[in-house]
């Protein structure tokens, strides 16, 4: 029997050019379907042209590549909603603060937003710095004053959740933050003067703990100098240090509330638990104590710190 290799250059040819086919669909499905890691997602999306610019300043867009991490991504309105919506806005900054500022929008571990637990909780980021969660019964989460507008964008390490502002980092506790800010230096010295006489009040500003927090309104030099009691840093390091005492913890109240949790109402500070008025308007918050004949206004909203939080205001409440 003869066997016939009739046509059998032409099937050979047509099996190699199947194969080569193939594999040149396998190379080209393999680079569409290559894994994303989170700068990689952040490059693509139209809404991240700042960021991107953000984490190239700071030089930190090759450490998020590896490990398991999670970012809560500022898109482009959340920087110009901050102040910072220009490249030149941004680079007016040092490369350190915005490294600083890129750090603490991120977290070790892949976490969803279904991971993030129910109401309150605390968390360090990369930064070294605490961030604050607030997760409503309605799955509405907040990061400090950022909301997650799309979250669990997922990469080839871990996750993007694109917030609405820019998050501040914290860069001490309550005291340290007080005294490092350079319009709190009257408020500063009122505290000085208080130490001795209520350890108290400054254990809680100089915990660093983020489980026993609170929130301070906290009068700027401006409002001490209105205030014809307190109006130099003399009178405040010769005034009655009880009276004072008791001034200061008419500002403060338990736990931490960022500017989009408050409400109008009152609110009870730990004066006795005497209470102050909060009203708050669309571009607005103002505060009003028992004796003040005018309100004071919120002029820098949620400092975070890592024991709690901030709010500058312009005028000394009167308990």
């Amino acid at each position: 029997m003869m066997t016939s290799f009739s046509g059998l250059p032409g099937r050979i040819s047509i099996l190699a050019l199947l194969l080569l086919v193939a594999v040149s669909c396998k190379k080209g499905d393999d680079t569409v379907a290559a894994p994303q890691t989170i700068p990689d997602r952040v490059l693509e999306d139209s809404q991240f042209s700042l960021l991107r610019v953000a984490l190239a300043y700071a030089g930190v867009s090759d450490a998020l590549k590896s490990g398991n991490l999670t970012l809560f991504a500022p898109t482009d309105s959340a920087f110009q909603a901050s102040g910072f919506g220009s490249i030149s806005s941004i680079q007016s900054l040092s490369r350190d603060q915005v490294r600083s500022m890129m750090l603490y929008h991120v977290l070790y571990g892949s976490v969803t937003s279904a991971q993030i637990p129910s109401g309150f909780n605390a968390v360090e980021t990369v930064g070294k710095g605490i961030a604050f969660f607030t997760k409503s019964n309605d799955g509405t989460i907040y990061i400090n004053n950022a909301k997650l507008t799309q979250p669990d964008l997922v990469t080839a390490n871990g996750y993007i959740h694109k917030v609405n502002r820019l998050l501040t980092p914290s860069a001490g506790n309550l005291l340290t933050t007080i005294q490092s800010n350079p319009n709190l230096t009257f408020l500063a010295a009122a505290v000085k003067r208080i130490g001795t006489s209520n350890p108290t009040l400054l254990a809680t500003l100089n915990n660093s703990s983020s489980t026993n927090t609170v929130t301070v309104f906290a009068p700027n030099d401006e409002a001490f100098k209105a205030d014809s009691r307190y109006n130099t840093i003399t009178a405040i390091e010769s005034a009655d240090q009880q009276t004072l005492a008791n001034t200061l913890l008419y500002h403060v109240t338990s736990g931490v509330l960022f500017s989009n949790q408050l409400k109008t109402g009152t609110l009870t500070s730990l004066f006795n638990t005497n209470k102050f008025t909060v009203t708050v308007a669309p571009n607005q918050i103002t505060l009003k104590g028992n004796r003040n004949a005018t309100f004071a206004t919120i002029r820098q909203a949620d400092i975070p710190t890592t024991s709690g939080l901030i709010h500058v205001i312009d005028k000394v409440l009167q308990p």
